[in-house]
């Protein structure tokens, strides 16, 4: 098994090749392009598992607020990240139980006894892709992958990328890096296993980080992260002032962050290009808010889970403001989606790396 996702990292994924000295963001040139080569080349050998694991640290809720958990982002100027125009589209897939922090949610031994709706609404999303001819990331659950392998071998079938959810859905800060270590590498083999492909990407349950997770999700043999949250938000966000797509260079090598888009509002940053903000949003202000991104250079990076077009699904009982926000606008979600895709052209992580890797300069998280 190894050896074939080895393989498939070097020629598949990335191409082949090593330089592990630079910092690619995005563009198209040839020596960008070597770099990735090399993270991927580099990433190979951790395939099968990589290292034993990291010794036990425990984290805190590192919240928003908590500068001294995350140093900001050197960004150098002299990036050039204007000549993109492609947005990245990602599914986080869960079922309708998978929602995070609330008094009496269902725990991991629950979840086989419950109703599943993950099938049918994964489904109509891969329908609604293939009628746009949409390619997305699917951010897989590992204990969804265990549960319905058929749905992550009918996405990659279908083109698109299979990427890490984690296994069990928990807060990052909640768990010690040996046991988040244990459960992103358990999801990967997972996942692997099920779509025959290499999987490079992960994002956090909840986007979660603390102050060990980039350096176990390299352990861990992922290229990529996409969980850093630079806005205030109910289980913390990260506070930085990268906004594109940068590098986080940590002592056993490096990962590529795609950040959550958001703007500057009134002087602080706001989501809504995903969940609860782009279903609450009217269709108007995500589209003029998406331009304002674009313009920028950068990508917007839009996410949905699977439950959020399913008006129908069960209710968790949770507080009024929690409930307004978990189910607003359900009826309503899946004709935006269509929009959206009918007008921004989109893509997977992955393929925007292999594709977008021109810098002038370097963007770096050093800690």
């Amino acid at each position: 098994m190894a050896n074939r996702f080895q393989q498939r990292r070097h020629n598949v994924a990335y191409g082949a090749g090593r330089n592990e000295n630079r910092a690619p963001i995005v563009g198209g040139s040839e020596r960008g392009a070597n770099t990735l080569q090399g993270q991927a080349a580099g990433d190979a050998g951790r395939v099968s598992g990589g290292s034993a694991g990291p010794a036990v640290k425990r984290a805190r809720d590192p919240g928003f607020r908590d500068s001294a958990v995350f140093a900001s982002p050197r960004v150098d100027e002299d990036v050039d990240l204007r000549a993109q125009s492609e947005s990245i589209f990602s599914v986080d897939v869960e079922d309708w139980f998978h929602i995070i922090d609330i008094p009496g949610a269902p725990q991991l031994p629950q979840w086989d006894s419950l109703p599943s709706c993950v099938e049918r609404n994964f489904m109509r999303l891969l329908d609604l892709f293939s009628e746009k001819h949409a390619t997305v990331t699917c951010f897989f659950l590992g204990w969804i992958a265990e549960r319905f392998p058929n749905l992550v071998r009918e996405a990659s079938q279908r083109g698109h990328e299979i990427a890490s959810h984690g296994y069990a859905h928990q807060l990052t800060y909640q768990l010690s890096n040996t046991q988040f270590y244990d459960d992103v590498l358990r999801a990967r083999k997972l996942l692997e296993d099920a779509s025959g492909t290499a999987v490079v990407g992960y994002r956090a349950p909840s986007f979660s980080v603390s102050d060990w997770f980039f350096e176990t999700l390299i352990d861990a043999g992922y290229t990529y992260d996409a969980s850093v949250f630079p806005a205030p938000r109910e289980h913390g966000g990260m506070r930085t002032n990268a906004r594109e797509p940068y590098v986080i260079k940590q002592g056993n090598g490096h990962i590529f962050e795609f950040p959550i888009s958001v703007v500057d509002l009134m002087g602080k940053p706001m989501c809504f290009s995903g969940g609860g903000y782009l279903r609450l949003l009217p269709y108007s202000a995500i589209r003029h808010l998406s331009h304002r991104v674009l313009d920028q250079g950068r990508p917007v990076v839009f996410y949905i889970h699977p439950r959020e077009i399913d008006p129908y699904q069960p209710r968790l009982s949770m507080g009024m403001r929690r409930r307004f926000k978990t189910y607003v606008n359900l009826a309503t979600t899946e004709s935006k989606l269509a929009r959206l895709l009918d007008e921004f052209p989109v893509t997977t992580f992955r393929d925007y790396l292999s594709r977008n890797t021109s810098i002038k300069g370097s963007t770096t998280h050093e800690r």
